[in-house]
C-alpha cells in the first residue's frame, strides 16, 4: 500500500505539471515525516545525492556538447554523412541518422542531438520532398543514439548510482549504439524505397576525403574522450574537462566559428540544464533512500523470487515496466524511481550489472519516443511543426528497431554488452 500510495502521489503531482524534482522531494518529505524520520536526514540525503566525484562529469559533458553545438560542428558532420550515405535511396534520412551517431560521441544527451541535428536536417528533408512526420520521426528516433553511444550523461548518472565503472559502461554501449544506428538506417532506407524518396548524389571518393578532412577535428573529440578513458590515461570526469577544453580550442582556433557571444550562450544553457539534472538527481536519491527505509525493494523481491522466472523473464518484465513508466516519467526520474526497486532482484538472480544498466538505458531511450512525456518528440514537434501524435505514428517502425536491439541485449549479453568491456579488460 505504501508503494502504491507513493507511485500514485508521484503520478498525481507530475500530472498537475509540478516539476519532477519538486514532486520527488515532496513525496519523500511526506513519507519520511509520516514514518517519524528527522527532517535533517532529508537534507543530508539531498546533499549526498550529488556528492559524487563521477557526477562532476555531468555538467562538463553537457558543456562540451553545447560548445560543439554552438560551434556549427553539426554542419560539417552532415557534409561527411552525406558523402558516406547520400547515394542510397532516401539518402537524407540516412544522413540524419549517421550525423546523430557522430554527434552522439560529443554531446552526451539526446536533447542536444535533437536540437543540433534536427535544426539543420528537418528543413532540408522537407524541402527535398520527405513527409514532415517521417522527417520528424527519423530525427527523434536517431537522437536516442545520443544516450547509448558514449560519452552519455545518463550512463554517467547510472554508473555513479550503481557503483559501476563509467568506462566499462561506456564500452558496453558501443555495439548496442552501432546496432541501433544500423537498424534505423535500414528501416529508413526500406521506407524510402517504398515511398520513392530521392537519391542525393553519386558516391565520390574525393568528396568523401574532402568532407572527412573538414570534419576530422570534430571526430577527434570522441576518439580523445573514449581513447583516454578506455586507455587509462584519465578518468571519465577528467575526460569531460578535456572535452570542454578541446571543444573551445576546436571552435575558436581550428574552425574559427565559436565567438565569445556563442561561448557565453553555451555556458548559460549548460548551467540551466545542469541545474535541472542535478536537482532531479538529488531529489531522486532521496526518494531512493525512502524506498530503502521502507524496505520497498523487498516487497518487489519477494514475488519475483516466488515466481522463479529466471534472468531472462525478469529482464523482459523489467523492460515492460520501464517502457510503460517512460511514457509518463522523465528518464532521470524513471531511473531513480524504478531502478532501486528492482536492483535487489538483479543481485539475487545473478544478472550482470552492465547488462542491467544497458537495459535501463535502452528503455530510457524508448521512453523518449513515446508520449505524453517524450522529450525528443516535443523538440522535433517544435522544429518540424508537426503534432506529437502524427510523429509518434510515423515513429512506430523506428521504435520497433529499438525494441529489437533491447531484446538482443537481453538475449545475447555476452556478444553485445560484455564483449568490448572484457576485450579492454574493464
Amino acid at each position: 500500500m505504501i508503494l502504491l500510495a507513493i507511485l500514485l502521489a508521484l503520478l498525481a503531482l507530475i500530472g498537475l505539471a509540478m516539476p519532477i524534482a519538486f514532486a520527488l522531494t515532496l513525496v519523500s518529505i511526506a513519507v519520511l515525516a509520516f514514518s517519524g524520520v528527522d527532517m535533517l536526514v532529508l537534507v543530508q540525503r539531498l546533499y549526498r545525492g550529488t556528492e559524487s566525484f563521477p557526477l562532476l562529469a555531468v555538467p562538463l559533458f553537457i558543456l562540451a556538447g553545447q560548445i560543439m553545438n554552438h560551434s556549427g560542428i553539426s554542419a560539417r558532420l552532415i557534409d561527411l554523412a552525406r558523402a558516406l550515405v547520400g547515394a542510397i535511396r532516401g539518402g537524407l534520412a540516412a544522413v540524419n541518422i549517421l550525423t546523430s551517431m557522430f554527434f552522439a560521441g560529443m554531446s552526451g544527451t539526446s536533447m542536444s542531438d535533437t536540437a543540433a541535428v534536427g535544426g539543420v536536417m528537418i528543413p532540408q528533408m522537407i524541402k527535398r520532398g520527405y513527409s514532415a512526420p517521417f522527417t520528424a520521426a527519423v530525427t527523434a528516433s536517431s537522437s536516442t543514439i545520443g544516450i547509448i553511444i558514449p560519452p552519455s550523461v545518463p550512463m554517467v548518472l547510472l554508473s555513479a548510482y550503481m557503483g559501476l565503472s563509467t568506462g566499462a559502461l561506456f564500452a558496453a554501449g558501443l555495439i548496442a549504439g552501432a546496432l541501433t544506428a544500423l537498424g534505423l538506417i535500414l528501416m529508413a532506407w526500406w521506407i524510402s524505397v517504398k515511398r520513392q524518396y530521392p537519391i542525393e548524389s553519386a558516391f565520390s571518393l574525393s568528396e568523401l576525403g574532402r568532407t572527412f578532412i573538414g570534419a576530422l577535428p570534430a571526430l577527434m573529440m570522441p576518439i580523445i574522450i573514449l581513447g583516454g578513458i578506455l586507455g587509462g590515461v584519465f578518468t571519465p570526469t577528467e575526460a569531460s574537462a578535456v572535452a570542454v577544453a578541446y571543444g573551445v580550442l576546436a571552435g575558436m582556433l581550428l574552425y574559427r566559428s565559436l565567438s565569445l557571444r556563442a561561448l557565453y550562450r553555451a555556458l548559460v544553457e549548460s548551467a540551466v540544464l545542469t541545474g535541472a539534472v542535478m536537482f532531479v538527481t538529488a531529489a531522486a536519491h532521496t526518494l531512493g533512500y525512502t524506498f530503502t527505509y521502507q524496505s520497498l525493494g523487498q516487497l518487489i523481491l519477494g514475488p519475483i523470487a516466488a515466481l522463479d522466472m529466471g534472468p531472462l523473464g525478469f529482464l523482459l518484465i523489467l523492460s515492460l515496466v520501464l517502457i510503460i513508466a517512460g511514457t509518463f516519467l522523465d528518464g532521470i526520474a524513471m531511473m531513480f524511481i524504478v531502478v532501486p526497486l528492482f536492483l535487489p532482484s538483479v543481485q539475487l538472480l545473478g544478472i550482470d550489472p552492465l547488462q542491467f544498466a544497458m537495459v535501463v538505458i535502452l528503455c530510457w531511450g524508448i521512453g523518449q519516443q513515446t508520449p505524453p512525456v517524450g522529450a525528443a518528440l516535443f523538440i522535433t514537434s517544435v522544429i518540424s511543426k508537426v503534432d506529437v501524435i502524427r510523429i509518434t505514428y510515423a515513429n512506430l517502425p523506428f521504435i520497433a528497431v529499438m525494441l529489437f536491439v533491447l531484446l538482443a541485449v537481453i538475449v545475447w549479453p555476452e556478444g553485445i554488452v560484455m564483449s568490448v568491456p572484457r576485450w579492454l579488460g574493464l
